[in-house]
């Protein structure tokens, strides 16, 4: 657990294991506490990085507007901080928006990509998803934020058989978030509407594994197909089952995909008849 200064900005971040290392960056409303389950299996075998960008977690909040430009400056700022050329690379939603920002433009700097329930640009589908939850947000009502911004990102039926846990959550929003947390999710909802790296896909160098679920109602598989399509070394995998938050209703699934894509080493196989 540590901090360091870019721009002013003071950026948290854990440093966890030894290894390859693999840097998470997260969902839009994620922080690193929401990898604690995740760190085990993660840490095992590889350098587990976690990193809350500006507005996330215990990250700094910032007083002014910004693009997505900024976070792709505030990952590569990490990187030099902790002296590393190279990381794996693993992006969530939001986080992953940032991560093909990050593999497109500086394609040195990134050994293997995984881009989980994300998209290659802001679809008018997604932009007023993220107006809807901003008018949410801008009410500082736990109550209204969580019924309007929190059930569309699993599915339906998680939320079903989940929904006691759901209502604690609930709770916890209602008693432990206040105006600077919202306005920090507004910020951060707004930072992503001109998200749009079509045009760049094609300069992403690494492997790359793009994870895709059955009910993500956010970033719907036709935007994953579309990453697909356009990164040279794309690969795809589907979980079944699992909304938009696919890392916790699927956990095994999702950590079997991401640690067994980033530790292979075996490039091609040749089939010996």
């Amino acid at each position: 657990m540590a901090v360091f200064t870019f721009e002013d900005i003071p950026i948290y971040y854990e440093d966890i294991g030894d290894g390859e290392p693999i840097l998470i960056l997260n969902g839009i409303f994620m922080s690193c506490a929401s990898w604690q389950s995740f760190v085990p299996a993660f840490s095992r075998r590889n350098r587990l990085l976690l990193l809350d960008l500006a507005d996330q977690g215990q990250s700094g909040k910032l007083s002014y507007e910004y693009t997505q430009e900024l976070q792709e400056r505030v990952v590569l700022a990490f990187l030099d901080h902790l002296g590393l050329d190279r990381v794996h690379i693993t992006g969530i939603s939001y986080g992953g928006e940032v991560a093909i920002r990050t593999a497109a433009r500086h394609p040195e700097r990134v050994l293997k990509l995984v881009l989980s329930n994300t998209t290659a640009y802001t679809s008018r589908w997604l932009r007023d998803i993220g107006r809807s939850w901003e008018y949410a947000m801008n009410t500082h009502d736990g109550h209204v934020f969580f019924k309007t911004c929190i059930p569309v990102v699993y599915s339906p039926q998680f939320y079903e058989a989940n929904f006691q846990w759901a209502s604690e959550r609930e709770e916890l929003f209602v008693k432990y978030f206040g105006p600077p947390v919202y306005d920090a999710f507004a910020r951060l909802t707004r930072s992503a509407e001109t998200h749009d790296e079509r045009a760049n896909l094609k300069n992403i160098a690494a492997p790359t594994l793009v994870i895709s679920s059955e009910y993500d109602f956010v970033t719907p598989r036709r935007n994953q197909d579309e990453l697909v399509q356009n990164i040279p070394a794309a690969a795809h995998a589907v979980i079944s089952g699992a909304g938009h938050a696919a890392m916790y209703e699927k956990p095994a699934e999702f950590t079997a995909l991401v640690l067994g894509f980033v530790n292979n080493e075996t490039e091609k196989i040749a089939i010996i008849p």
